[in-house]
C-alpha cells in the first residue's frame, strides 16, 4: 500500500504529536487531525493536515490511526469514552499507540478491540527521539503486536523512523511488550535526566564553570557520560525557550515505571527518588518547563542560579578565552634522559600507569608496600625498590596512585609529620596526585609542602578510563595546579598516559588552582555512580519482568538511555569476569568524598546518596573488591540473575 493512498487520523498534537504528523504529511500521507486545543491543530492544518472537530470525524474512512495523547485516561476517553473512535473506524483499521502507557493497560485495550469484531489492530509503539526528530521523521520507535497489525501500521511507522538516524525496532507479537521495552528505556532516561541536574548544581555550587565540566565530560569519553548529559545540561544552562520535552512527561513516564514496581513488588530505590523529586519539581512551579531545567528546583535550596547570563557564543568565548594552553617544557627526549619518575602505588590502575610509563621510554621506579605488586611491575619489566626515601632523593617527579589521601600524607610527611620523603626530595620536585582524594585535603598537603620552602609543587590529575585504558595510554585526565609552569613540566608524563593515537582531547588542564581538577572527577564520578546504579536496577527490573535482557540492552543502549556505564558495565553483569576491572569499594570511596563535599555547601544529593546505599549494600555483601558491576547482583535475594 502506497503512503499516498493511507488515510491517517491523528489524534495528539503536542510537541511530538505535532512534528510526527506534519512529517507525514510532508512525506505524502493524508493526515486527518484532532486536538483540544485549537492552535496546535491550526499550525498543522496549515503544514496540509485536515482539520477535525472531533475525534470521530479525526478517525472516520482512516485505515490508520495514530494516538500520542498525554495518559493511559486519554487514550480510554478517546476510544471508548466520549471521543468514540472504537466506534467509528473502519473494518481492518489498525491503531498505532505512541502514547507512553502501562504495558498492562494496553493488552486490556487490545482485548477489548477484539471484542468488536471489527479486525481492528492494535500496535504499541512507544517513542524516543524528541520533537526535533519528530518532526523530521527521524525517530526511535519500538512496536509489538500481531503480526498483521504491524503490517498494516509499517508504512507509517517506517516514515517516522527514517535511517540513518530513526530505527523501528519489532520487540514483540504481543501488545504490551513495547510499553514494557519503553518502561525500562524510561528508568535509564528519567534518571539520567536527573543526575545531570544534581551534578551541575553541585559544580555552580562548587565554583567550577557547569559548562567546562559539561564540555570535559562529553569530549573526553569520560565514564560519567550519558546521552541525557549531553542533550539536557544546554538546557539547563543556556535555554533557548522553544519547548522540547516538558517535565510533566517525563514525571508521568517515572510514575508508570514506580506503578508497575509497587504493582508488582520490585523495590527500585533510584527510580523511587526520581518520581519524588520530579514531583517537587511540579510543586515547585517548573510545571512548564522541560525536563532538563530539572536543576532549577536546587535554586529553591539556596543554590546559586545555573542559567547563564550570556548568550552560548559569549560563554564559550569566556570559557576559551580562561581555558590553559599547556605545553612541555622539554621536549620528550629530553625528559626521557633527565627526569625520574617514582610511582608509588602499584595497584589495580597504578601497575598499568607504570607499565605505560616504562613501555613509552621514560624513567620510571614503582614502589608498593605490596610484594606481589612490586613483583607484578618487575615482571613486566620495570625496575622497582623497597626503599621508597632512597629511590625518592632521585626523583624529579612523584606519582601518586594509592587509595586515600592519608597513604599520600603518611608517605610524604611519615607517621611523626616529619619523616617522610618531603625532606628527602630534591628541590623544586613535582609530586603528581592521580588518586581520587577530596580537593580540600591536596590543597592541605601543598600547605604542608609549602611549609618546608622547599618549592615542591601538587598537580592532582586524575585518571579515568579503568586499566584497560591505562595500559594503552588512553586515560581521561583532568589536571590542575596553582602554577602553569608546574604542569609544563610533567607534561610528558599525561600526554604519554592520555594521548593514545594523538587523542589530545583526554588531557584536559582545568583552570582555576590546585583542587580543581579532582573537583571534575568527582562530579564524573558521581555521574559515574548513578549510571551503573541505574544498569543494575534497570536490568534487574527487566529481568524481575521477564524480558529477554539481551534484547533490553541491544534496543536501549543506542537511544536516549545511553551511558558510558551502562555499555561498559551491563556486559560484565551478564558475564561476569574473575578478574575485577574497577573494585566496588573504589566508586563507595569516590561516592563518599563527593557527598561529604556536597554536605558542606549545602547542596543535597539525592540520587547520589541512594547509589551509595547500593554500593555499600553491596560492600557489606562482602563484594568490595569485587568489580563494580556486582550491583546487579543485589536482588539475587529475590532470585533475579543477570547472568546470561
Amino acid at each position: 500500500m502506497s503512503q499516498q493512498k493511507i488515510k491517517v487520523g491523528w489524534i495528539g498534537l503536542g510537541a511530538m504529536g505535532s512534528g510526527m504528523s506534519s512529517s507525514l504529511i510532508s512525506q505524502g500521507f493524508e493526515v486527518k487531525a484532532y486536538d483540544v486545543w485549537k492552535p496546535s491543530l491550526e499550525a498543522v492544518v496549515k503544514a496540509g493536515a485536515i482539520g477535525c472537530e472531533t475525534p470521530s470525524k479525526a478517525a472516520q474512512g482512516v485505515q490508520v490511526l495514530g494516538l500520542m495523547v498525554v495518559n493511559a485516561t486519554q487514550v480510554e476517553d478517546v476510544l471508548f469514552g466520549s471521543g468514540k473512535v472504537a466506534e467509528v473506524l473502519e473494518e481492518d483499521a489498525v491503531i498505532i499507540c505512541f502514547s507512553t502507557v502501562p504495558p498492562s493497560f494496553l493488552v486490556s485495550i487490545s482485548e477489548r478491540l477484539d471484542a468488536l469484531g471489527k479486525n481492528i489492530g492494535l500496535c504499541d509503539c512507544p517513542v524516543s527521539g524528541g520533537s526535533t526528530r519528530a518532526a523530521s521523521g527521524e525517530l526511535v520507535i519500538m512496536t509489538s503486536g500481531t503480526q498483521s497489525s504491524i503490517e498494516r501500521a509499517k508504512p507509517v511507522l517506517e516514515a517516522l523512523t527514517k535511517p540513518p538516524i530513526g530505527g523501528l525496532s519489532i520487540v514483540g507479537n504481543k501488545c504490551g511488550i513495547a510499553s514494557d521495552f519503553k518502561l525500562i528505556n524510561q528508568v535509564f532516561c528519567a534518571i539520567q535526566i536527573l543526575s545531570q541536574a544534581e551534578c551541575i548544581s553541585l559544580s555552580k555550587n562548587w565554583g567550577l564553570n557547569p559548562r567546562l565540566l559539561y564540555n570535559v565530560i562529553t569530549k573526553s569519553n569520560s565514564s560519567g557520560n550519558s546521552f541525557m548529559f549531553g542533550h539536557r545540561v544546554p538546557w539547563s544552562l543556556n535555554h533557548d525557550g522553544i519547548p522540547k520535552s516538558a517535565m510533566t512527561i517525563i514525571s508521568k513516564d517515572i510514575g508508570i515505571v514506580m506503578d508497575e514496581s509497587r504493582l508488582l513488588g520490585f523495590p527500585s530505590p533510584l527510580c523511587s527518588i526520581t518520581e519524588q523529586i520530579f514531583t517537587a519539581g511540579l510543586g515547585a512551579g517548573l510545571a512548564k518547563e522541560d525536563d532538563g531545567c530539572i536543576s532549577k528546583l536546587w535554586e529553591n535550596f539556596g543554590g546559586i542560579p545555573i542559567a547563564e547570563k550570556g548568550s552560548i557564543e559569549e560563554e564559550e568565548a569566556e570559557l576559551t578565552a580562561k581555558e590553559l594552553q599547556i605545553t612541555s617544557s622539554i621536549s620528550i627526549e629530553e625528559f626521557k634522559t633527565k627526569q625520574k619518575i617514582l610511582v608509588i602505588g602499584l595497584g589495580a590502575i597504578g601497575l598499568p600507569i607504570a607499565q605505560t610509563l616504562n613501555d613509552n621510554g621514560l624513567d620510571v621506579v614503582g614502589y608498593d608496600i605490596n610484594l606481589q605488586n612490586l613483583d607484578n611491575f618487575s615482571k613486566s619489566g620495570g625496575y622497582v625498590t623497597s626503599d621508597v626515601s632512597q629511590a625518592s632523593e632521585q626523583a624529579q617527579t612523584v606519582l601518586f596512585v594509592v587509595n586515600d589521601a592519608k597513604q599520600i600524607q603518611s608517605v610524604l610527611f611519615g607517621l611523626d609529620g616529619k619523616s617522610g620523603i618531603a625532606s628527602t626530595l630534591p628541590n623544586e620536585s613535582t609530586i603528581v596526585i592521580s588518586s581520587t582524594v577530596s580537593p580540600s585535603e591536596v590543597i592541605q598537603i601543598q600547605n604542608q609542602l609549602d611549609k618546608l620552602s622547599k618549592g615542591i609543587e601538587i598537580v592532582d590529575a586524575p585518571v579515568s578510563g579503568g586499566p584497560s585504558r591505562a595500559l594503552k595510554g588512553d586515560l581521561s585526565i583532568f589536571a590542575s595546579s596553582n602554577k602553569n609552569e608546574t604542569l609544563s613540566k610533567i607534561y610528558p608524563i599525561l600526554e604519554t598516559l592520555s594521548s593514545l593515537q594523538g587523542k589530545k582531547e583526554n588531557l584536559r588542564f582545568i583552570p582555576g588552582g590546585l583542587g580543581n581538577g579532582l573537583k571534575i572527577k568527582l562530579l564524573n564520578n558521581l555521574l559515574a555512580g548513578i549510571h551503573l546504579a541505574t544498569a543494575a536496577e534497570g536490568m534487574a527490573f527487566a529481568k524481575y519482568k521477564k524480558m529477554d535482557l539481551e534484547k533490553v540492552y541491544e534496543v536501549v543502549k543506542g537511544g536516549a538511555a545511553y551511558s558510558y556505564m551502562m555499555v561498559d558495565r551491563v556486559p560484565r553483569m551478564f558475564n561476569p569476569s574473575s578478574t575485577p576491572h574497577s573494585a566496588t569499594t573504589t566508586l563507595l570511596k569516590d561516592l563518599t568524598i563527593v557527598i561529604n563535599e556536597a554536605k558542606k555547601l549545602n547542596t543535597p544529593l539525592f540520587l547520589g546518596q541512594a547509589s551509595l546505599q547500593q554500593f555499600t549494600k553491596a560492600v557489606s555483601k562482602g563484594w568490595g573488591n569485587e568489580d563494580d558491576s556486582c550491583l546487579g547482583r543485589l536482588w539475587e535475594d529475590m532470585g533475579i540473575s543477570l547472568k546470561l
